[in-house]
């Protein structure tokens, strides 16, 4: 049922009105936000439970993963803590060198009390919900409200978002809304038919209202499962969606059903004037896959339900058309198409293997692991004989495979993070997901043969016990590797660092069944007249700024748009959580006090009418480190994003954009 079944008749009438009236504001692409089932209210106190860390504070966040009193039936309250404390250590430094605690993150003493509303919305199209919750903090003001919505980064739960954009607006005092993007907790393990509810807990009640995804059954998928025993579908890669193309329609459906909560916490009743849109400022914000959501919602947002935006290293996916040029300093430019994240992920994935063993110099932060070196050799050496890298030696072919990837359009600077990337097996899981997700496959059809499993001490896969089960959706970063579920081959066997043919088979699928999937993603670089600012690290090993923040911004100013300005971390990169390996505090700053200082920017431009900086790069100085002690980070490490940055503007002139270097 929808939330306004459960209501008296003139709140239902309000509720119904206000709904109507987002309906029309965000035009016909959006269907207004059909709350299901009843939202689940927490009210926490500040003290022992709040809002921005579950009751944990910077020293719960830094200590070891909270447990459970029952481990085989956790409560919702030990569920949310749990996954508030993975996703703060998936995204964050958490260490006091860090700045954690100081310049970003919950500072000591800190809880924020308010109320907390879940709700499931049923999504646009597909099977399924996204997940919304409404945080309101204490220090709300219904008579001047504010709200932040933010969307997940990656395929992360619906408190994804919390360490990011989320801690500027509770501290605000204004309420945030987030979205899960319809991925977050979306599993399903065919042995025990056990699913998630969108409060993290698990459930074999498939007819629960709040299981946030559960596949169709049919004979194929039936027939699969006697022969593949043990495997779990994924919302993300199996809902059969390709769930991307509606990530903007799930911020504005979050929109829209804030307000609606947010009336409901607030109601006319009490002689207050309804929350409404006119009367309510509202930014939009996310890092990477948030990132990306938030500008698909500008791009769609026909009824003008964002104010601002403010995006960190945006996953985003330019649409064809004139060839861009981007020229950084005196370097030959990159022109042409910037690649999609698909395209993207598959090149690094041939590529960075061999490519890591050529760093730009020997640091701790890229040297290979002995144990990895056989392994990235032999990958070597078959690239050489599929004729995908020259060269006689494992040296000569690793510097051409770093060539190459800086000839597509990568900057030479930022490969020496992706032994990162290659350690973690980040190129195969992505192929996996977003491969299935672009070719709209369930489980029974995925590519490649891939499927998802936990395995056992024989790498084979094996069922999941009662204990994992119970935690995974709260140790999820929504898409395998991750909670102890893994990429399995054919055979069931641990396929998740990837193999050359897995590398072809995708190649394949990139240029037939996900081909359309891939290419209805593009965005335009539109904005309207609403002011944005992107950020990114030039040194993100992930997400190529050529291919995104520039593109995006690039296609923007080249179409005439004048709104958004770009600010260029020079040492930043897209893992916060990574600057505290050996190697990395001294190679890079934190993203996250940007993020946060381009929120305080974009609150005075709304409120008071402050100019945004002019596009620029903004210069950092990086830490030093003596006798491998790396020392703590301060405020002077962070430049700052200068009101007249001189040299450092970024500027686009005669059809290009033009970098500093």
């Amino acid at each position: 049922m929808r939330i306004m079944d459960g209501l008296p008749g003139a709140a239902r009438a309000a509720f119904a009105a206000m709904l109507v009236a987002c309906a029309i504001a965000a035009g016909a692409d959006t269907p207004p936000a059909a709350i299901v089932g009843e939202p689940l209210r927490r009210v926490v106190d500040g003290a022992t439970d709040d809002l921005l860390s579950a009751g944990l504070g910077p020293e719960g966040l830094r200590g070891p993963v909270p447990g459970f009193a029952d481990p085989l039936r956790p409560t919702a309250t030990e569920l949310r803590r749990r996954a508030v404390w993975s996703n703060y250590r998936g995204l964050a430094d958490v260490t006091d060198a860090g700045g954690f605690g100081r310049l970003s993150g919950p500072r000591p003493g800190e809880r924020i009390a308010g109320v907390e509303y879940l709700a499931a919305v049923r999504k646009p199209s597909g099977p399924g919900v996204t997940t919304v919750m409404l945080q309101i903090p204490a220090r709300f003001d219904p008579a001047d409200p504010c709200l932040v919505a933010v969307a997940s980064s990656g395929s992360r739960g619906i408190y994804g978002a919390l360490p990011t954009a989320g801690e500027w607006g509770l501290r605000a005092g204004c309420a945030v809304v987030h979205t899960d993007k319809g991925t977050g907790t979306g599993f399903y393990d065919f042995d025990s038919g056990t699913a998630w509810r969108i409060d993290l807990v698990a459930t074999t009640d498939h007819a629960d209202p709040l299981i946030a995804w559960q596949p169709g059954h049919s004979p194929a998928l039936d027939a699969w499962q006697e022969d593949h025993p043990h495997r779990l579908a994924v919302r993300h890669a199996h809902g059969g969606d390709n769930p991307e193309r509606e990530w903007g329609q799930d911020l504005l459906q979050a929109i829209e059903a804030g307000f609606v909560l947010l009336n409901r916490e607030f109601p006319e009743s009490t002689g207050r004037s309804p929350i409404t849109r006119e009367r309510t400022r509202v930014v939009a914000s996310g890092i990477s896959n948030g990132g990306a959501a938030v500008l698909r919602a500008v791009e769609a947002d026909r009824g003008r339900l964002i104010d601002g935006v403010v995006v960190s290293e945006p996953n985003v996916a330019m649409k064809r058309g004139a060839p861009l040029s981007i020229r950084m300093g005196d370097r030959a430019p990159f022109e042409g198409e910037p690649l999609a994240l698909y395209d993207s992920l598959l090149l690094h994935y041939r590529l960075q293997p061999a490519a890591v063993l050529a760093p730009s110099e020997a640091t701790a932060m890229t040297a290979v692991p002995e144990a990895m070196r056989a392994g990235l050799e032999a990958w070597t050496a078959g690239l050489a004989e599929r004729g995908l890298v020259s060269g006689t030696t494992t040296v000569e072919r690793a510097r051409d495979a770093r060539r190459r990837l800086e000839e597509a359009g990568v900057l030479g600077a930022a490969l020496d993070g992706g032994i990162a990337n290659v350690a973690f097996g980040v190129w195969p899981a992505l192929g996996a997901g977003y491969g299935s997700a672009y070719a709209r496959t369930g489980p029974e059809a995925a590519p490649c043969g891939d499927s998802y499993a936990a395995v056992d001490a024989g790498f084979a896969a094996r069922a999941m016990t009662p204990e994992e089960l119970a935690r995974l959706a709260a140790d999820s970063s929504g898409i395998p590797p991750t909670g102890g579920v893994q990429i399995v081959d054919p055979q069931g066997r641990f396929a998740s660092f990837g193999s050359l043919e897995h590398l072809a088979c995708l190649d394949a699928l990139g240029d037939g069944a996900a081909r359309a999937g891939i290419d209805e993603l593009g965005l335009a670089g539109r904005a309207g007249d609403v002011p944005i600012i992107i950020l990114h690290g030039r040194l993100d090993a992930l997400i190529p700024v050529n291919f995104s923040s520039r593109a995006w911004y690039a296609r923007h100013r080249g179409a005439g748009g004048s709104s958004a300005r770009y600010y260029e971390i020079d040492h930043g990169h897209h893992f916060d959580a990574f600057n505290a390996l050996p190697g990395w505090a001294g190679r890079f700053v934190p993203a996250q006090p940007y993020l946060l200082a381009a929120m305080d920017l974009m609150q005075a431009h709304l409120v008071r009418g402050d100019a945004l900086p002019p596009s620029q790069v903004v210069r950092t100085t990086l830490r030093r480190t003596t006798g491998g002690t790396t020392e703590p980070l301060v405020a002077g490490n962070l430049g700052p994003i200068a009101a007249s940055p001189g040299q450092n503007a970024i500027r686009f002139r005669r059809g290009a954009l033009r970098v500093p270097e």
